[in-house]
């Protein structure tokens, strides 16, 4: 006799995907949620300005650390500090 090999079933492999599917979908509304409710606490707080300036420094810094990064790897010449 053939040992029965460790493959899912069609129905079984469905069962899966729907399952993570649903999951995915949950934790998407969870996301949506808790982004709606961070939103709305910053303007309860009155810090929207404070927070923009604050999300922009920090997607500058971002931006200039990556174009050091290209620079560095992208010359193909070790970065020297001053």
């Amino acid at each position: 006799m053939k040992l029965k090999k460790n493959k899912l079933s069609n129905k079984e492999r469905d069962e899966q995907l729907d399952y993570l599917f649903k999951s995915v979908y949950e934790l998407s509304q969870e996301l949506r949620m808790t982004r709606s409710l961070f939103e709305n606490y910053i303007i309860w707080k009155k810090d929207v300005k404070k927070f923009t300036k604050h999300l922009q420094y920090e997607e500058e810094k971002r931006k200039s650390e990556a174009r050091e990064t290209q620079q560095a790897t992208g010359s193909g010449t070790p970065k020297t500090v001053s």
